[in-house]
């Protein structure tokens, strides 16, 4: 079963680059919650609606906005990911790669919750896994 979950997780990552949120929204659970960085002053998307509002925001932000995760982690019922965000600002033209480390949790092959905390320390702490 969790072997299955970071093969959901790997293929949210490759819709999420494709711009594909009728995709993404059929991976994920109908009350899913998503939790990026910018949450803190943007609030948590939830639902199928909040994942589509979640891909027209980064939309009209970024020109470019590509996950990479190198470090996939089997969790059971969640994966740990850490890897980087790359961005190209709409208006500033500025690329950049973003640290990016979160946590997907699952339930019943859908993913029901995403949480990018940036910093793996943070991932590492909030998933109570030793890093090393």
């Amino acid at each position: 079963m969790s072997e299955g979950n970071t093969a959901v997780f790997a293929r949210i990552v490759e819709a999420v680059n494709r711009g594909d949120p009728d995709a993404t929204c059929r991976l994920t659970a109908e009350d899913a919650i998503v939790i990026p960085r910018r949450a803190a002053t943007e609030g948590a998307y939830v639902g199928h609606d909040g994942v589509r509002s979640w891909f027209d925001d980064n939309k009209a932000t970024f020109e470019v906005f590509r996950l990479d995760y190198p470090d996939v982690r089997d969790l059971g019922d969640r994966v740990l990911a850490i890897g980087t965000v790359h961005i190209r600002g709409r208006g500033s033209q500025v690329e950049t790669d973003v640290p990016s480390a979160g946590i997907a949790t699952f339930s019943e092959g859908k993913a029901t919750r995403w949480e990018d905390f940036g910093a793996t320390t943070l991932a590492l702490e909030a998933a109570r896994v030793t890093p090393g």
